[in-house]
């Protein structure tokens, strides 16, 4: 598809065969695992635990089991990779993290992603959408959950540095203290991210948004045949396969 006319850039990202190799559905697993756990606490219920009742333990205590938000997790998990090891921003928070309930959406931005060395300093807020069926008003949806989220960006700075803090991150602190202290001196860039089913999709959904859109955009969609089955094997692995591990390669440091 040609980019639509106006403020909105699209780019379309689409699956290899390489989806279905063993070797990067693990990694996957992992990848969904450690954005629930911290690499300690995964390290404490491998401890605590006999390794048939590691399954156990996160189904009931970590992983959803309703498909909307476990759809929504995924969503987010793509996106945090996306931004943290493709496009090299900082990514300091996995959100999924804080849950106090599996099946509970966190409320706020998605996704948060820095540069904190470039001047001014740039924050990037994602809004992500994930779909296995046809939406046609899929990016006008996502358009106004972006505008009221980042109305609210300060608080979602805010929970940002308090994770942080508790971490004791303080290159993060710091810059993120700087964001909030002087909201002039900052650029704030919208993004959106669809991981959608490649059979569902059609470009009619951004020829849609970019009408409403005003404000450089910057859309991302991730297309993978048979999304909700694929989810569905991913997070059987990160069942399977959530043993700790002795490296976590991030940009930033993810608390």
């Amino acid at each position: 598809m040609k980019q639509p006319e106006g403020e909105l850039h699209y780019e379309a990202l689409v699956e290899s065969s390489q989806l279905n190799n063993e070797e990067l559905m693990d990694q996957l697993g992992h990848d969904v695992a450690r954005n629930y756990l911290n690499p300690n606490e995964l390290a404490l219920v491998f401890d605590d635990l006999g390794a048939s009742d590691v399954a156990d333990y996160l189904r009931a205590n970590k992983f959803p089991n309703d498909i909307k938000v476990r759809h929504g997790d995924f969503g987010e998990i793509v996106t945090a990779g996306l931004y943290r090891r493709v496009r090299r921003w900082y990514v300091p928070i996995l959100k999924l993290r804080y849950k106090q309930t599996p099946n509970q959406a966190v409320q706020g931005t998605d996704v948060l992603a820095f540069r904190f060395r470039q001047s001014p300093p740039v924050i990037a807020v994602p809004e992500v959408k994930t779909r296995a069926t046809r939406k046609l008003d899929l990016g006008l949806e996502a358009y106004d959950s972006l505008e009221k989220v980042l109305d609210r960006l300060d608080e979602s700075l805010h929970f940002a540095l308090a994770r942080c803090a508790e971490r004791n991150h303080q290159f993060l602190v710091r810059n993120l203290a700087d964001l909030l202290r002087r909201p002039k001196e900052r650029v704030v860039e919208r993004h959106m991210v669809f991981v959608h089913d490649t059979l569902a999709w059609k470009d009619e959904i951004v020829d849609r948004l970019a009408d409403k859109v005003t404000h450089r955009t910057e859309l991302t969609v991730v297309k993978i045949s048979g999304l909700q089955d694929f989810v569905a094997r991913v997070y059987q692995a990160a069942v399977t396969g959530a043993g700790p591990r002795h490296t976590e390669t991030t940009h930033g440091t993810a608390a």
